[in-house]
């Protein structure tokens, strides 16, 4: 579930910073908490039939999460640098 929030966060357009789209690092936000309280929550651990993981286990999904999404920016960036130069026109003129 966290690796699917990463990708969402991950799929905007090259062009878009992380903070650009409000409604994506809000709905990514909230779809983070619901998860958090689907696990932790006494109540609706009762209701959706899950269990609380370790603390260890947790912090393996979140670090796993974290380390794809900071790859992926790192190479989003160096996307960025090398397509900096590619405008609609520079690249009609190249087929040309």
């Amino acid at each position: 579930m966290f690796l699917d929030l990463v990708s969402a966060v991950q799929s905007r357009g090259l062009g878009c910073g992380l903070t650009q789209n409000r409604m994506l690092v809000l709905t990514v936000s909230v779809s983070f908490l619901a998860q958090i309280a689907l696990v932790y929550v006494p109540f609706m651990q009762a209701v959706f039939q899950t269990e609380a993981l370790e603390l260890r286990d947790l912090l393996i999904i979140l670090g796993l999460a974290g380390t794809s999404m900071v790859l992926h920016e790192i190479r989003r960036t160096f996307e960025r640098k090398v397509n900096a130069g590619d405008t609609y026109t520079s690249v009609m003129e190249e087929m040309a």
